[in-house]
């Protein structure tokens, strides 16, 4: 069957129609460009579409929702332009709807989510129908053929159908032509409307400089009687030695390698301070003050950051982050630190790098007199997880500082 193709800002499955319909014309613009756009394929007078492709190549991003005849959404393909000309599938998700009447990601629906990395790192977990909270782990089953497929040129959106509707034959593409209504989003009128979809974003920091400025107040930690974060003591941990420049961040009792960030800083001496949070709460009728280890910065240079990107380590491509995703390090003993690469395999790993509640501000230096480094331990926030660093740049480009996130601040509002 003939499937009709129509460029447009994005599907309405309300109304069932194309939201911001657009020209051939520049649908092809938005592509050359880089900006974004979708592309409704549906089966000749079918209201549903079969599938809806969502371009974005400035973000590197080419995503693939199909469709069932009741207008569910049945899978997704979030694929990503890694190389020129070839696309990396880096999520696959499917949903199986046993009933004509069962809602759109219901939690009773089966599904099945598969994760891929392009170092061949990957995982799959399966969801059955029915199994509240269970789901089974595996490593994913996809061919290496379908890992990296051809990226499509503009108006060659069979490949994609195919991937839609998994290999399920069709009929040839027919693009109908559009008229355009209301205003042009391109040229700064304000009709047409906003698209309901966006590129995935990873997560960004928030509010950096306003955690490591004593006074500074936040919306508090959850609803109930509780007060806000208020912005206290900023400790002074001491000088981090880095005789090499290559900063490592990891739990320091960790045996296993780390390794350095691949972003550098000059051999030297940087002040390490580790900021810290407080808020008033209530515990059977009485007033009681909690405190909160929220972040740790290493300060490279004086000037004013401008701007922050995510640390990385080698095989780290932000390119493949999905939506709030970051790469950051691991913590499974409630402790961070920050250690040159020289010194780290000789001072992580060891009975004595977790501090204990005796030392002052559960701040721990130690010394490796062979590289002449030092590791500057500290309390990791709210305990276990995973934690990013984000590195300043000043106006030049020249590295500001390093700031490792508890994230016990990133979902907090600024208060007056």
């Amino acid at each position: 069957m003939t499937l009709d193709v129509t460029y447009g800002e994005s599907w309405d499955p309300v109304s069932r129609t194309v939201s911001g319909p657009m020209s051939r014309q520049r649908a092809a613009a938005r592509d050359a460009a880089g900006e974004q756009y979708a592309v409704v394929l549906r089966e000749e007078g079918h209201p549903q579409p079969a599938a809806v492709l969502h371009v974005a190549w400035a973000q590197g991003y080419f995503g693939i929702w199909a469709y069932d005849d009741r207008g569910r959404r049945t899978r997704e393909i979030d694929l990503r332009r890694l190389e020129p000309g070839e696309l990396f599938l880096r999520h696959l998700a499917q949903w199986r709807y046993d009933t004509d009447d069962m809602a759109e990601f219901a939690a009773e629906a089966g599904r099945i989510l598969t994760d891929l990395h392009p170092d061949g790192r990957g995982r799959k977990v399966c969801e059955p129908k029915g199994v509240r909270g269970g789901s089974m782990h595996t490593l994913p089953d996809v061919p290496e053929n379908q890992r990296r497929v051809p990226a499509p040129e503009f108006g060659d959106w069979g490949r994609a159908v195919a991937l839609a509707t998994d290999g399920r034959p069709t009929g040839p593409l027919r693009e109908t032509p559009t008229p355009e209504t209301g205003g042009d989003r391109d040229t700064g009128t304000t009709a047409t409307p906003v698209p309901s979809w966006r590129p995935p974003a990873p997560m960004r920091p928030h509010h950096l400089a306003w955690t490591f400025t004593p006074g500074t107040r936040f919306s508090p930690p959850y609803d109930g009687p509780v007060g806000p974060y208020i912005v206290g003591d900023v400790v002074d941990a001491g000088p981090l030695r880095l005789p090499t420049g290559r900063v490592v961040a990891c739990d320091p009792g960790w045996d296993s390698p780390v390794e350095p960030f691949t972003v550098t800083v000059p051999p030297g001496e940087y002040r390490v301070e580790v900021a810290m949070a407080a808020y008033a709460s209530e515990y059977e009728g009485a007033h009681i003050r909690l405190e909160d280890y929220t972040a740790a910065r290493v300060l490279v240079c004086e000037k004013p950051t401008e701007t922050w990107e995510l640390a990385l380590r080698p095989g780290e491509d932000p390119r493949t982050l999905r939506d709030g995703e970051f790469y950051g390090f691991g913590v499974d003993t409630g402790t961070g630190c920050f250690v040159d690469a020289a010194a780290a395999e000789r001072l992580t790993g060891r009975q004595d790098t977790i501090p204990d509640d005796d030392l002052p501000d559960g701040i721990l230096v130690l010394d490796d007199p062979r590289s002449g480094g030092n590791l500057i331990a500290y309390p990791s926030g709210l305990g276990d997880g995973t934690y990013p660093v984000w590195i300043g740049r000043a106006g030049d480009g020249e590295v500001t500082c390093l700031v490792a996130d508890m994230l016990i601040l990133h979902g907090r509002e600024l208060l007056p």
